[in-house]
């Protein structure tokens, strides 16, 4: 069984083009998960005085870090902490 190169060239570019989706697909699913990320942690600031004061001075410290992106903001019934730090700065 042997084929030719014209079978050959479509099987390749059929394999990329399916790998090509695949990539588009896992892109968009991975910016969908922050932008839900982000939004959560907007919400959470907007009635929460103390959530905004943290994130001001972690803004004030580091100006470049985004909440939701490089950090997480939990709230607890004694107030709003870290909830996880994924930035390489030091944890304030």
């Amino acid at each position: 069984m042997s084929y030719d190169a014209l079978t050959i060239t479509a099987i390749v570019i059929a394999v990329v083009i399916i790998a090509v989706i695949i990539f588009v697909g896992r892109s968009n699913a991975n910016n969908e998960r922050k932008m839900r990320a982000l939004a959560d942690h907007l919400i959470m600031l907007e009635g929460n005085e103390e959530a905004m004061k943290l994130c001001k001075q972690i803004h004030d410290e580091y100006p470049e870090l985004c909440i939701g992106l490089d950090y997480t903001l939990r709230e607890k019934k004694e107030g709003v902490e870290i909830g996880e730090w994924k930035s390489n700065h030091p944890k304030p």
